[in-house]
């Protein structure tokens, strides 16, 4: 293509043509400005373009579908050379893309080796990389743009389609196809067809060694700078995956494991060998206390048992006890029996007497109970008689009151009949006629008018109080006025005025807090311009241009009480919003105090005092304004500063200065260190607040004006409220009026009416009368009937009473003839009662003896009992010791107790012998007093510790000496690898620095432990190489001639040199490498015009050669001159707002294929341009390369569609 042309179409690049008489037309001979690459073979079976729905988008969607498609089968392509250019297996050979992101559908065919896909900005370059990525089955993490794959469907669209094609591997029949269907519900993957798996794609994926994870394989444009940040460390791990295969990065991971574990055994070993050396350090010391302690515990052992031995005697003793006391029981009841049998004929008539008398005594029982049976009875008989008696009195009663019925009777007849005769003479004097609804029409007329006259009165009232409270705003309109005048001439009530201008609710809120200061528990202070005053007028405006309006607004209370308290009253209560509060404790009453510079200090920089010291206030209030505004930060200067007394002052805290009528504020951003300091200039604000203006007489006299107003508005309120006044008396003796002659009316009413109602009533008073005459009438016959019931139940009471007198007279008869017999039965118990008494008392001698003796018997028998189950008891206590000291010897070996215990049954049988016994081992025990009672116990225990502490570390060295040998044995392996792999990395990397005239060096850095016990001869002393977690990969780079190799990092190179080394070091990988394919999305970004071109010529080279894999280079820009060999694949995407359509309507209706773009032309018309001596150095465009067509179509969108 012409230079004219190239210059038009990049005259927007101007780094690149600044860069052009500097740089080198072309890297190698025969080169043009650009070459183009052919497409990939395609299948000839598979010659339909896909059908795409229309769509009226105006975002640019393309399809790519190669014109020739030769060699599908084998996936061959010959380059200029006849050599045969083959995918390795894994290869991308084809992407098909359906509604995703910007395109509708698109199809890719990259070859085998360097595929470079161009276009401008926005056109889909790296939607082809997150294709592959997201078709193979990864998630949109790895491409560090959207979080979901939902987010890659095509605007307006339902679902995207990804579809990949691999190389297949040489045992295969046929290529793997990858279709990947997006949706809103989720992904749908199949693999030739057939449904799976995201998993099983990936595991597919990582058959072909597909590294989607490994920035060193797959670099996309949002990764570039995430692996330009690489640490070495990172870089090892992920060059490792690239190149050196999954085997080598098990290897480290192992040998990252073993040597974790064999530093955490050491540490432990270390640690455990110390703790072991101090145990038996501490162990010897305490051996000579540990035994005395010992022979201490034996003796308190030995008393322990002695105590608990002491049923044992007891039981002996007890024993003894209790045979005696068999003994002597014995011998009472013998005694027993010889003198009851000496006593028998004695007690034989002694005992017949008390049977006598027990006789005796049973028949006079039961002779008092027989009396008591009968007493029972004749009293029941005495209250039938009362009962009876009851029955009698009652029917007296009745008959008395029912002979008083007949002439009661009478009396009411009489009655009666007068009041009827009286009724028969009022109905023949009938009342005069009575029209009640005229007089209630009359009543009415007259409280209608009554009505009227109280409505006149409420207006009236109601128009006194409206002219009540206009006269009383009146005159707090003129009180307000008269304050203000006298205000206008104080300065407190000037600025008072002034707040109120400023804030009308800051002001009420002010007046409510002087009104109600005792509702806080300390002072609340008001606004700073009423609290505050200037010492100097001359630095109003100073001062003032350092505050802003709400600053002299802002009420100042001394803690948080206070500051709720009157925020939910202003708030809620009074309804004020435009009031600002702030808390300001008296501690922070101090702030003000601090300034940034000395009086020194100052003077060196020109300045003169600071704002807070023009201030005159209550302290609170000048530090509330020091913690908004920093006054006591803010400096003060009568001339201009110098730019270096400026630029000192930003050092310093200072947060402004005020010099002339300029105002000059530093903003600080602490994160960016002395570079985050800036300025910011402007002029001095006039001051409003604080100055001291004469009064204003037009004010004053538009005030004197309002005053006199009000005044005569006034006292014509007042007029007309003493005339409302007069009327209302008028009115009130008229309503007076009218409720007398309504009370007369409607008393009249009432009287004719009641008359009426009495006539009326005549005739049911009459009959009530006759019916009351008939009913008192029948009474009377009825009460001669009941008077003859009534006497006959009187005298069959009278018959019922004399039986109950009769049968009560035959009771009492009963009862005299028991008490009789009761009495006879008393006096033979009195005498059966003399005769055993007094032949007892002659016998008594003989009972007192055998009653003596029957009590020894059964005290002996008791002693026997009570030391026999004491015996029991002290027995099974002893069985129980003998147990306890079989099981001691049993489970510790220990005779003591059983030998103590036979010591016992042998020698000691009595308490005494066993006290003294004690008394000797307390002797014993007293000698070895002193040291520590839980000292033995220590003892023991550490002795256990540390048999386990040897132990352990026998295990820990044998456990150690595994490790080593398990690392010596895969570091041999690994690390002779790894130093291959990294040695060819490095040539092909120092080869590629050499032939841009730069110098580069990657090498294996082996971190070394510092831990004393790895640092030995044998691991190789300082240069141990044993962290293997911090091994690394060190990247060293030499851009220009007189500086030395320095590692590469993101401080000490530009962002371009960056670039340069990062796109090296993957080409170093390339022959290496066991991935099928590489991408890297714009890398050149950053890169200057020279390094760009260096790197791509560079990169050619390495890619187009034999042997390596494939490589997608994504660049939105291509500078003139670069450098092209065949075999590579250039992949153009041309996209824009108004295509040509994919699909058209022919003649007959049916569908055929659009127009096409063809780059053919593009080059024709290149060429020719270039023969015409367009072209730098007459060099054509395509270096001879032959260029591979491809077709590109879109659906067409008209412009403002």
């Amino acid at each position: 293509m012409a230079s004219r042309v190239s210059r038009r179409s990049r005259a927007l690049d101007s780094d690149d043509e600044d860069s052009r008489p500097n740089t080198p037309s072309s890297t190698a001979p025969n080169d043009s400005k650009r070459q183009r690459q052919r497409y990939a073979h395609s299948p000839e079976d598979d010659d339909e373009d896909d059908e795409v729905p229309s769509d009226t988008s105006a975002t640019p969607n393309i399809t790519l579908k190669p014109l020739h498609r030769r060699n599908r089968p084998n996936d061959v392509q010959s380059d200029s050379s006849g050599r045969q250019s083959r995918h390795q297996p894994g290869a991308i050979v084809r992407v098909k893309l359906i509604n995703f992101v910007t395109y509708t559908s698109a199809e890719f065919y990259p070859g085998p080796n360097l595929n470079m896909v161009i276009g401008p900005n926005g056109t889909g370059k790296s939607t082809l990389v997150c294709a592959i990525c997201l078709g193979l089955g990864w998630p949109p993490s790895y491409l560090g743009r959207a979080k979901d794959p939902v987010e890659f469907i095509k605007h307006g669209c339902r679902e995207a389609s990804i579809e990949i094609e691999l190389q297949r591997s040489a045992d295969s029949p046929e290529n793997p196809i990858i279709t990947r269907v997006i949706k809103r519900e989720g992904s749908k993957y199949t693999v030739n067809g057939n449904a799976t798996s995201g998993r099983q794609v990936q595991k597919l994926a990582n058959s072909f060694n597909i590294q989607i994870d490994n920035l060193c394989q797959f670099l996309p444009q949002d990764k570039v700078v995430e692996f330009a940040q690489m640490s070495p460390i990172e870089l090892l791990a992920s060059t490792q995956r690239a190149v050196a295969g999954p085997e080598m990065t098990s290897m480290h991971d192992d040998l990252k494991r073993l040597r974790s574990v064999q530093s955490e055994t050491l540490n432990k070993s270390k640690a455990e060998q110390e703790r072991l050396a101090n145990l038996e350090n501490r162990q010897e010391l305490q051996r000579t206390e540990v035994e005395r302690m010992r022979e201490r515990a034996l003796v308190k052992k030995r008393l322990e048992w002695m105590e608990k031995c002491r049923p044992l005697v007891e039981y002996a003793e007890c024993r003894v006890k209790y045979k005696e006391a068999k003994q002597k029981a014995k011998t009472m009841t013998q005694e027993l029996k010889r003198l009851k049998a000496i006593s028998a004929p004695t007690l034989k008539d002694l005992e017949a007497k008390r049977k006598y008398e027990r006789d005796v005594r049973s028949l006079k029982e039961k002779r008092k109970k027989d009396l008591a049976v009968s007493e029972r009875k004749c009293e029941e008989a005495a209250k039938k008689i009362a009962e009876t008696q009851s029955t009698v009195d009652d029917y007296k009663n009745r008959l008395e009151a029912e002979r008083k019925v007949p002439g009661e009777k009478k009396v009411e007849i009489s009655r009666n009949m007068k009041a009827i005769a009286e009724f028969r003479q009022q109905k023949e004097q009938v009342p005069p006629a009575f029209d009640a609804r005229a007089m209630t029409d009359e009543i009415l007329q007259v409280k209608n008018r009554q009505r009227a006259v109280e409505t006149q009165k409420l207006e009236l009232s109601e128009r006194k109080d409206v002219l009540k409270t206009q006269g009383l705003e009146a005159r707090s309109r003129r009180e307000a006025l008269e304050k203000t005048l006298r205000d206008m001439q104080t300065e407190a009530g000037k600025q008072e005025l002034k707040l109120k201008e400023t804030s009308k609710d800051t002001f009420k809120a002010w007046e409510w807090i002087q009104q109600n200061r005792e509702e806080f528990s300390e002072h609340v202070y008001g606004p700073p311009i009423v609290e505050c005053s200037l010492k100097d007028p001359a630095m109003a405006d100073a001062v003032e241009s350092l505050l802003q309006q709400n600053d002299f607004k802002i009420i100042t209370v001394q803690n948080k009480d206070d500051f709720r308290k009157l925020q939910d009253k202003l708030s809620k209560g009074l309804k004020l919003h435009d009031v600002s509060l702030r808390v300001c404790p008296p501690a922070n009453s101090q702030q003000q105090a601090h300034r940034p510079l000395n009086p020194e200090e100052m003077a060196k920089f020109g300045l003169t005092s600071w704002a807070i010291d023009h201030l005159q206030g209550p302290a609170p209030v000048l530090a509330m304004l020091c913690a908004e505004r920093n006054l006591q930060r803010a400096a003060m200067s009568s001339t201009e500063l110098s730019q270096q007394q400026h630029d000192q002052l930003a050092a310093t805290s200072i947060a402004s200065y005020v010099a002339g009528r300029k105002l000059y504020q530093f903003m600080r951003r602490a994160e960016y260190g002395t570079a985050g300091t800036s300025s910011r200039v402007g002029d001095l604000r006039v001051a409003k607040m604080w100055t001291d203006q004469p009064v204003d007489m037009g004010r004053q006299a538009a005030i004197q004006r309002q005053m006199n107003e009000v005044s005569g508005e006034g006292k014509l309120l007042s007029t007309e409220f003493h005339n409302l006044k007069a009327e209302n008396v008028r009115l009130d003796e008229q309503i007076k009026l009218l409720a007398a002659e309504e009370s007369a009316k409607r008393s009249e009413k009432d009287t004719k009416q009641a008359a009426h109602a009495a006539y009326k009533k005549l005739d049911a008073q009459i009959a009530e009368k006759e019916d009351k005459i008939r009913i008192a009438e029948k009474a009377l016959a009825e009460s001669k009937e009941l008077m003859k019931r009534l006497n006959d139940g009187l005298a069959n009471a009278m018959v019922e009473k004399t039986n109950a007198v009769l049968a009560f007279a035959s009771a009492v008869g009963v009862v005299k003839t028991k008490s009789s017999a009761l009495l006879e039965a008393e006096v033979l118990h009195v005498e059966a009662s003399s005769d055993f008494t007094y032949l007892t008392s002659q016998n008594e001698q003989i009972v007192l003896a055998i009653r003596e003796k029957e009590r020894e018997v059964a005290d002996a028998e008791k002693v026997h009992e009570t030391h026999h189950e004491r015996a029991r008891a002290l027995y099974s206590a002893c069985q129980g010791i003998q147990a306890e000291a079989q099981q001691l010897q049993q489970d510790e070996d220990d005779n003591g107790f059983m030998e103590l215990i036979q010591h016992m049954a042998d020698q000691v049988k009595t308490l005494e012998a066993l006290e003294a016994e004690i008394d000797a081992e307390k002797a014993k025990l007293e000698l070895t007093e002193g040291g520590s009672t839980n000292v033995i116990r220590e003892y023991e225990d550490r002795a256990k510790l540390i048999e386990r502490l040897r132990a352990k570390l026998i295990d820990d060295a044998q456990q150690q000496a595994d490790l080593k040998h398990g690392i010596q044995e895969i570091r041999g392996k690994w690390e002779e690898r790894l130093e291959a792999v990294v040695a060819k990395i490095n040539e092909a990397f120092s080869d590629s620095f050499a032939r841009i005239g730069c110098a580069g060096q990657v090498a294996v850095y082996k971190a070394s432990s510092e831990m004393p016990a790895d640092c030995t001869e044998e691991n190789g002393g300082a240069d141990n190489g044993l962290d293997f977690a911090n091994w690394a990969i060190h990247i060293s780079v030499k851009f220009r001639e007189q500086e030395p190799l320095s590692l590469l990092d993101s401080h000490r190179q530009s962002g371009g040199e960056r670039a340069v080394s990062t796109i090296f070091y993957l080409m170093a990988m390339q022959s290496l490498s066991q991935a099928p394919f590489r991408v890297v999305d714009e890398i050149n970004q950053g890169m200057d015009p020279r390094n760009e071109r260096m790197v791509h010529g560079r990169m050619v080279d390495i890619a187009a050669d034999d042997g390596g894999s494939q490589y997608f280079l994504i660049t939105p820009k291509l500078l003139s001159g670069l450098k092209y060999r065949r075999g590579m694949t250039v992949l153009c995407i041309v996209s824009g707002e108004n295509m040509p359509s994919a699909r058209v309507q022919n003649e007959k209706g049916g569908s055929i294929d659009g127009p096409k773009v063809d780059f053919r032309s593009f080059l024709q018309k290149a060429q020719t341009l270039g023969h015409r001596g367009a072209a730098p150095n007459d060099r054509r465009i395509d270096s001879g390369a032959g260029l591979r067509s491809f077709e590109t179509t879109s659906r067409f969108t008209p412009v403002g569609a």
